[in-house]
């Protein structure tokens, strides 16, 4: 497991740190602990969020906390955000980001090490959140996350899957078979007769386009917005279909 902690005093995060390093070697798990000392260090040094959790503090010095967590939201939903804060006043701002947990200082060992549990229980559960496909005509197969499939597109006799951390894959599969591989449907909605999109990878939508965050944009059917549109406002609000 691969922690970003984003604290600005030093006491704190080196506490932190230990604290989770002892969790770690009960557990007999590798973590590696990175720590920043403000918000501007941690965007400076991160183009993109490769990191399994980040812990952020709420009161730093220009960009606080939750500031940044909106920031690591328009790059990545899915990111699991905790926050280690003296302040309570920021309770709501922290289920506006979807944040896991909300420990307040002082951190004690319990709910540590309970939330490094359930973030532990989440990270086992993602290997069953993949598919295998088959690949050109040697028939490989290639294990791909699910949550990793930005959008679905036919091209020709094939489909594309365009990925968020690889290469685009090709193969020779319907749309409809392709779709039958996954197992979070809720996330995959068709926009147009060539292209199934993930809710995930959504930044806004209109009458006839759908923009991605990386600024992809796909096309937006007249038979599919209404659909569309619902199920990203849904999924947005935290219910499901």
């Amino acid at each position: 497991m691969r922690i970003a902690y984003c604290e600005d005093e030093a006491a704190q995060a080196q506490l932190v740190r230990t604290m989770i390093e002892q969790w770690a070697e009960c557990k007999q798990e590798f973590v590696e602990v990175v720590l920043f000392e403000s918000a501007e260090e941690f965007l400076f040094k991160n183009d993109d969020f490769p990191y399994d959790v980040v812990f952020l503090d709420i009161a730093m010095r220009q960009i606080n906390g939750v500031e940044l967590a909106r920031t690591i939201r328009k790059k990545d939903k899915r990111l699991p955000i905790a926050f280690l804060t003296a302040d309570k006043a920021f309770a709501i701002e922290g289920y506006e980001v979807h944040a896991v947990r909300y420990l307040l200082k002082p951190i004690t060992t319990e709910k540590l090490e309970s939330l490094l549990d359930e973030l532990l229980a989440e990270q086992e559960n993602k290997v069953e959140d993949t598919i295998c496909i088959t690949i050109g005509e040697k028939g490989n197969t290639k294990r791909i996350v699910e949550d990793s499939i930005r959008y679905v597109e036919v091209f020709g006799h094939y489909t594309q899957l365009h990925l968020a951390d690889a290469p685009t894959i090709r193969i020779k599969e319907s749309l409809a078979a392709v779709m039958d591989y996954l197992h979070k449907k809720e996330l995959f909605v068709k926009c147009h007769r060539s292209y199934v999109v993930n809710l995930l990878y959504i930044e806004r939508i209109n009458r006839t386009e759908c923009t991605l965050l990386d600024k992809t944009v796909l096309p937006v059917s007249r038979s599919s917005y209404r659909v569309l549109n619902e199920r990203f406002i849904q999924y947005y609000r935290g219910l499901r279909p």
